[in-house]
């Protein structure tokens, strides 16, 4: 079977290796599609991480199932959370499975894995209906925020972004109003916008120095900052406003899919709209990884289809 197999920063093949079988409590699944993560982008740029989860979104059908395997069975349409699905055929194991409902549109429940991954910072960081948030950043990370915030009866979000692309997204899918930090001093804005008091939470979905300032700078008195942006390179905080304005700064690496299914089931918002192209498996250095890594003013979500 044909897989993208990581050798090195920028070094990516499409190659044909040994197809497995699932062994005991695994399944297989073809692959229908697979979403590049910006975890996976890191990657690409900047090496594996410890435990990579190089191409893990991954959506299909099940063909095969091992020993001892209960609830699942050939046939069914799942999402396979599981490391090296960038290909036409991946092994899970069952408990990182879930279940995909039969009238669930396939770009639709791609996108379940980022959108639980919003879910889950929301989740953690105590997120109110009547808070005042701010996202730093309208990638598809920013943006599954959003939605989630959406989901759940947010009115007050703002956000922002050095995209023109990005922020005509946010916009879409109903932020209250977007900037470019390049342009516009977010901590500055972010006080007008408030009467001088600063956002309840202020969420980073970017993983740079700077939109981390901009989140601190932004949150009240006893406000909350949620980092979620993945960090490659240190970052410089001075943390005096941090202490004085006792902030509460949560990190979060993790998903919460029962809730991102809860809201996908709802129908109230569309997280799919984020998907801007999907690729052959063979374009996925070409046409995925290298586009994204350019900051392509197109490109939003990319999915793969092996």
């Amino acid at each position: 079977m044909k897989k993208a197999v990581y050798y090195g920063i920028r070094d990516v093949r499409v190659e044909e290796v040994a197809d497995t079988e699932p062994e005991a409590g695994q399944v297989k699944v073809k692959v229908k599609y697979c979403g590049i993560c910006g975890s996976d982008l890191h990657e690409y740029l900047h090496g594996l991480f410890p435990e990579s989860p190089f191409g893990h979104e991954a959506t299909g059908v099940i063909t095969a199932v091992g020993p001892d395997v209960k609830d699942y069975q050939v046939g069914q349409r799942v999402y396979a959370l599981t490391p090296g699905s960038y290909a036409e055929y991946t092994v899970c194991p069952q408990e990182q499975l879930i279940r995909i409902p039969e009238d669930m549109d396939w770009l639709r429940a791609t996108v379940l894995e980022p959108l639980a991954g919003a879910a889950y910072a929301i989740d953690r960081g105590g997120v109110k209906t009547e808070d005042t948030v701010f996202i730093a950043g309208a990638g598809p990370v920013g943006l599954m925020l959003l939605l989630g915030l959406k989901a759940m009866g947010v009115q007050n979000i703002y956000m922002s972004e050095i995209m023109e692309n990005r922020r005509k997204k946010a916009e879409e899918l109903g932020a209250t109003l977007v900037w470019d930090p390049l342009e516009v001093k977010s901590p500055a804005r972010i006080k007008a916008l408030t009467n001088g008091r600063g956002v309840d939470v202020a969420i980073e979905a970017v993983g740079i120095e700077s939109t981390l300032k901009d989140c601190l700078a932004s949150a009240r008195y006893q406000g909350k900052v949620i980092v979620q942006g993945i960090f490659t390179e240190r970052a410089l905080v001075h943390m005096l406003g941090f202490v004085t304005r006792e902030t509460t700064m949560y990190g979060t690496n993790s998903i919460h899919p029962d809730l991102a299914m809860q809201w996908l089931k709802t129908g109230a918002i569309k997280p799919e709209s984020i998907v801007t192209s999907v690729i052959s498996l063979v374009d996925i250095f070409k046409n995925g990884f290298d586009v994204l890594a350019a900051k392509n003013e197109k490109e939003i979500k990319i999915l793969v289809e092996p």
